[in-house]
């Protein structure tokens, strides 16, 4: 089986540049099996890049999904109007989920498109379209059993176990730890799966401070469930509204003292469950900004170390974008600092602009080969 993640932000869209790496869309995960059935995991504002991938890839062809709702919150129902899948007639969809006390599925999907909040309601979907009441049960077709259990949080929520070829997934989002019962559950669909995909939306502090109630779960409890399941991997999921990049990067350095094999999830990661390995589309940074030019430039760029020692170094820009630039440096700069960079060309160069030193942020660093050196690839937004 292999995942992909489309959506990975919880509660409300996040498009924000606080948010360029780990991505601002709300719960959308995709799932492809050998045999090639494709499974979607909620519907939030990542569907709709999901939609725009599988008219890409099967052009004239009909496509045949199975979606499973975790539950009805906007957060994870509001890609569906976005859809472009739906609106054909020669694709096939089924939707799972556990039907609400007052609307079934059909009923709780189509309101949100209802008038006065939409301009065309679900009638306008051509796509063919099956709706299936679900509960703590287990489901089967072509070479997948999907098992189900009941998470805590308010209106109910539904926990996924998804296993073919062998394999394991485990996609337990909206839960909120203290119910016996529901902790129970939890540990019991996560045992010894391959890959557990687990909220954990808040800090221990946040969730014992302020927000008990609201149906969501905590790095902490993460790693609590991971080791006594004895998961292979712990992806944390559902990031809060207000939780930017470098806040999810320490949250995720916590975790992973805990517990190593853990990943923050980010939009377009995928996991090879075959593998155990994690694949990288494009340059989560390119992908938020724009196609990038080609353009090499003199640069003379000074920052901090990890360490707190700063640093200046001369440089050549490599590619530009209207939000930021990437070049190579000798030193790793601090993610937490921004870094200066002097562009040293002339004023006219830069369109009479007189100013040609930019406060930046990194969003990105990574390891690069470079002739028969290494040095550190650096992609930064201008502030």
């Amino acid at each position: 089986m292999k995942m992909r993640f489309w959506g990975v932000r919880g509660s409300t869209p996040t498009p924000t540049l606080d948010n360029y790496r780990y991505g601002g869309n709300t719960s959308c995960v995709e799932v492809r099996t050998p045999g090639g059935e494709i499974l979607i995991l909620d519907c939030g504002t990542g569907l709709r890049m999901l939609g725009k991938q599988l008219l890409a890839e099967f052009g004239q062809r009909a496509v045949q999904a199975y979606v499973f709702l975790s539950h009805f919150h906007w957060d994870h129902i509001q890609g569906i109007p976005f859809f472009e899948p739906l609106y054909n007639p020669e694709n096939s969809f089924s939707f799972h989920s556990f039907p609400s006390h007052i609307r079934d599925v059909e009923e709780a999907l189509g309101d949100q498109m209802s008038n006065p909040y939409f301009p065309v309601d679900m009638t306008a979907m051509r796509a063919q379209r099956k709706f299936h009441k679900i509960a703590q049960e287990v489901l089967s077709f072509q070479d997948v059993v999907v098992k189900t259990i009941p998470l805590n949080h308010p209106q109910g929520c539904l926990g996924y176990r998804i296993e073919c070829g062998g394999h394991a997934l485990v996609y337990a989002t909206d839960n909120e730890p203290g119910s016996a019962e529901h902790d129970r559950n939890v540990r019991k669909l996560a045992e010894g799966a391959d890959v557990f995909v687990y909220d954990a939306q808040y800090t221990p502090l946040e969730y014992v401070s302020l927000k008990k109630g609201w149906g969501h779960s905590t790095w902490r409890e993460a790693v609590n469930i991971a080791q006594e399941a004895r998961v292979g991997q712990l992806v944390l999921f559902h990031h809060d509204p207000d939780h930017n990049d470098g806040f999810l990067d320490s949250v995720l350095g916590e975790t992973q003292k805990f517990f190593p094999n853990s990943v923050m999830a980010w939009e377009g990661m995928g996991i090879d469950l075959a593998s155990g390995e994690h694949t990288h589309p494009r340059d989560p940074a390119e992908r938020r900004t724009g196609s990038r030019q080609p353009i090499h430039v003199p640069l003379r760029v000074q920052g901090m170390r990890a360490d707190g020692t700063p640093f200046e170094e001369e440089a050549v820009l490599e590619n530009l974008s209207l939000g930021g630039a990437y070049f190579l440096l000798e030193n790793d700069p601090n993610p937490e600092s921004p870094i200066e960079v002097e562009f040293m060309v002339s004023t006219e160069m830069l369109l009479g602009q007189a100013l040609r030193t930019l406060k930046t942020q990194l969003v990105r660093s990574h390891s690069v080969k470079f002739h028969n050196t290494t040095k550190c690839g650096v992609a930064v937004m201008f502030r």
